[in-house]
Formats: structure tokens, C-alpha cells, sequence
């Protein structure tokens, strides 16, 4: 007799965006990862204009299907868990799964994951991987993301070397881009080029303060909206300044361009192009990281300075591999409220800093052959459960 056809399993991610785009950012990323793996994959979410200003023009895979998440009891939830059996089921960042999708989990025992925020903290690799026994007899395991080979990994995409090394030797492609985001045809070619993106603060106004006075030529790439409200509500530039993509305000040696927001599917072009990279969140700091950048990470600021030990950790874990320069120590502690530099320590900083970028280069290109040399987050996963694409 015929075989039946057989159908790819199913994945079904669920997401409540809390703030800002990492955690909507991170559930596409892995609702693309999986597809890519061989899934069936389904997202659930509650925020149909952040996801759309996230893909832009890009339309979804059609593999993946979108759904609004705008109540427990969505229509589209019931009929979507009526139509198969999934073999995964992902809850992000510790939203509750809906009463239908639990009963889902109850009826078929899929593969259930809570899939958690990115930390080199040691806590987290000592919680990776394991079960929480759920009061129906379910087990639901923790996977927390991480950086080394005892963490859940981090997601990337198939060929991402290959994709980084062509888009690297193909000059129109680089052109192109420069032509979509705004950016001058004039540029300084002695200037470091800056990718900044970063959450709003009074810090951006001492920052440009310390780049102009370091004397370096810097051109400064700010997406969004965030960095430049700093700035104007700080008087650092007029209010008129800066108001659309392509606009420039320029200060001694320091440039200042508006670039629109940043599609993730451009996200590494853009960070490829670029010298240094000033980034926020999760999804945006693992992705410089693959990209080998220079960087610094504005972390997300939490009540009480809790976002300290995170960021503190990250930065001993990575100079295991990349000792970086002394003052990127400094600024990085200045930029995430840890300690506050005097504008001359600031500036002397910066000066150091720009003057070493060969050094800072190195360190991040032996950081990424590391990230690059391991499994990525669902390779994890498949390797751990070998089972789930039957």
C-alpha cells in the first residue's frame, strides 16, 4: 500500500511583547530558525504594528503562520490547535500559555519549552535544560540562552558567514543600502562609522559632548527616534534637527545622521556596514556580536540597578575569549548607569578607544569565530530531543 505523505511537525510559538522589540524580535527570529530546521511553525502575538514595523516591506515566510493573539480565548487559537497535534510548543519570555493551547499540551504531550531571556549570569546555565514537573504530570523545561556550550545557545540562521562575506565583497549591494537608509554620499573615509541604537537618556547628550571634544572623525548612524529625542530635549541640538532620514547636523569632527528604523531583515547588512556598533535589548546586541562589531551594550535599564549583574557577566564571560581595551570598561559602565566619568575622563576614554578600534576589532573578531564555532540554540534543541523532526 501507498504511504501516507508525511507532514512536516508542528511548532507553536506564543509571544506577549512587554516592551519595546526584543521579545517580539527574538520570537520571529525563532519562529524563522525553526522553519528553517523544518517545522510547521505558528506565532501567536500580541502586537500585529510592532511586528510590522519589525518586517517592514518583507512579507512573512509563507511557512509561518501569523495569528493575533487578543485573548485567551481567540478564535484563531481554538481552530488552529483543532487542525493538528503540535510536536513543540514554546511559551517566550514566561507568558502563560492560553487554556486551549494548555490543553493542547495535555492532550498530545508536545515538547514544552519555556524559552527564556539571554544571560551569561552562572544562575543560568545551571537552570538551561531543566524540567519544571507541571500539576498534571507535564513537564515543561527552561531554555535559557547563553554563550557558552553548556547554555541554550543563540539563534542564527544557516550560512550566516557566507551571507556576511558576500554582502562584504559585493559593492552595489553596499551602495544600495547606503542609498535606503539616507546616508551621505560625502562621508569623511577616515571616519569610524557608528551604528547607534539605543534606548532614550540623558547620556547621549554627554556622550556627543565626549566625541566632539576626543577630536576623532566619527559618523554617527541613529536609528529610530530614541537617541535624538535625548538629544534635543537636552539642547545638545536644535529642535529642528534631525527630523527625517538622510538628515545630517554636524559638530567639529562628529557627524550626526538620522537613519530610519531598521528592518531586521536589513539589520545585519546595516551592522555589517558599519565600524562600531552602539545596541540595545537582546535580539539587536546578539546579532553585533555575530557580525564581529566593536560594541557596546545599552542593556535594558531595570529598578534598583538589577540589570547590572547582566551586564557585568556578559562582559567577563566575552573577555575570556576577547580582552577588550581598558576603557571600554569604562564607557560601558557610564552608558549603563554603574558608575558616572567626569566629561574629561569621558572624552579621554573615548579618544582611547577610537585610537585602539584595531585592537577593539580583534577582540570582536575572536568573539564572533567563537559564537560562529558553536551549535547554534535550535540545533540544541533537535540535538537534545533527536525525536522531534521524526
Amino acid at each position: 500500500m501507498p504511504q501516507s505523505p508525511r507532514f512536516p511537525p508542528a511548532a507553536w510559538l506564543f509571544c506577549r511583547v512587554i516592551d519595546n522589540y526584543g521579545d517580539i524580535g527574538v520570537s520571529w527570529r525563532l519562529a524563522c530558525r525553526l522553519r528553517e530546521a523544518g517545522f510547521q511553525v505558528a506565532l501567536w502575538h500580541d502586537s500585529p504594528a510592532v511586528l510590522a514595523k519589525l518586517l517592514g516591506a518583507a512579507p512573512p515566510p509563507a511557512p509561518i503562520r501569523l495569528h493575533h493573539w487578543q485573548d485567551d480565548a481567540a478564535e484563531s487559537i481554538a481552530a488552529e490547535l483543532a487542525a493538528a497535534a503540535p510536536a513543540l510548543v514554546v511559551e517566550t519570555f514566561g507568558c502563560d500559555l492560553p487554556p486551549a493551547a494548555l490543553a493542547a499540551v495535555r492532550a498530545h504531550r508536545p515538547l514544552w519549552l519555556n524559552w527564556e531571556y539571554l544571560s551569561a549570569e552562572p544562575w543560568a546555565e545551571a537552570m538551561h535544560g531543566k524540567p519544571s514537573l507541571q500539576a498534571d504530570g507535564s513537564e515543561k523545561y527552561f531554555w535559557l540562552m547563553g554563550f557558552s556550550e553548556q547554555s541554550g545557545g543563540l539563534l542564527r540562521e544557516k550560512g550566516y558567514l557566507k551571507k556576511q562575506q558576500a554582502f562584504l565583497a559585493d559593492s552595489a549591494a553596499q551602495a544600495g543600502l547606503r542609498y535606503r537608509l539616507g546616508l551621505p554620499e560625502n562621508s569623511d573615509p577616515a571616519a569610524v562609522r557608528c551604528f547607534c541604537f539605543g534606548y532614550a537618556g540623558a547620556v547621549w547628550a554627554d556622550w556627543l559632548a565626549a566625541w566632539q571634544a576626543a577630536g576623532e572623525p566619527l559618523e554617527v548612524w541613529l536609528a529610530d527616534h530614541q537617541v535624538i529625542d535625548s538629544l534635543c530635549r537636552a539642547g545638545a541640538i536644535p529642535e529642528s534637527a534631525l527630523r527625517r532620514a538622510g538628515d545630517v547636523w554636524q559638530a567639529g569632527a562628529v557627524r550626526l545622521v538620522r537613519i530610519g528604523f531598521v528592518p531586521q531583515a536589513e539589520f545585519d547588512a546595516v551592522l555589517w556596514l558599519a565600524d562600531v556598533a552602539l545596541v540595545r535589548g537582546e535580539d539587536s546586541f546578539v546579532r553585533a556580536q555575530l557580525a564581529g562589531k566593536p560594541l557596546m551594550w545599552h542593556i535594558y535599564p531595570q529598578a534598583e540597578q538589577a540589570h547590572l549583574p547582566k551586564l557585568h557577566a556578559f562582559w567577563r564571560k566575552a573577555a575570556e575569549t576577547a580582552p577588550l581595551p581598558a576603557a571600554h570598561a569604562a564607557l560601558s559602565n557610564d552608558l549603563n548607569g554603574a558608575t558616572a566619568l567626569t566629561p574629561a575622563a569621558r572624552t579621554e576614554c573615548w579618544r582611547a578607544l577610537l585610537q585602539q578600534l584595531p585592537q577593539w576589532q580583534h577582540a570582536a573578531a575572536q568573539w564572533q569565530r567563537e559564537l560562529l564555532r558553536q551549535s547554534d540554540a535550535v540545533e540544541r534543541v533537535l540535538a537534545r530531543w533527536p525525536g522531534l523532526l521524526g
